[in-house]
């Protein structure tokens, strides 16, 4: 008789559902805890901010870390690139509006001076992106 075999192919296929549906529920886990957001050129940590506003629209965005590595749109760039780029784009489009991200720890007086250049070459719309407290 041939009972057995039966039984044991039925008792693996039993097994393995457990772990398969482990298995799926582990990949929506990570798939929908996952960043979706672009990822940033540069390790930055902004300065804390009490109240918050949402952008909108897509506006050109500027990062800057502690050393003052500048990085637009995710390119790393140096300052006169940076300038170059951000004239050609003004005179595509003269209402562009522009993120400047930088470092908590970046020195103050680098941060004006960048921003007094920003104005300088006709920038209308700036805006300093920070975290918001918890």
């Amino acid at each position: 008789m041939r009972l057995g075999t039966k039984y044991e192919e039925r008792r693996l296929d039993l097994t393995i559902l457990p772990m398969v549906n482990v298995v799926f529920l582990l990949l929506i886990f990570f798939m929908l805890v996952g960043r979706i957001g672009p990822t940033e050129q540069l390790d930055l940590s902004p300065p804390v901010s009490q109240s918050g506003q949402r952008d909108s629209g897509q506006p050109l965005r500027i990062e800057v870390d502690s050393t003052g590595i500048m990085a637009l749109n995710g390119r790393v760039t140096d300052n006169t690139e940076l300038i170059v780029m951000l004239t050609d784009r003004l005179r595509q489009e003269p209402a562009t509006q522009i993120q400047l991200k930088a470092d908590a720890n970046l020195d103050a007086n680098r941060l004006i001076k960048l921003m007094e250049t920003l104005r300088l070459i006709g920038i209308g719309k700036l805006t300093l992106v920070t975290e918001q407290e918890v």
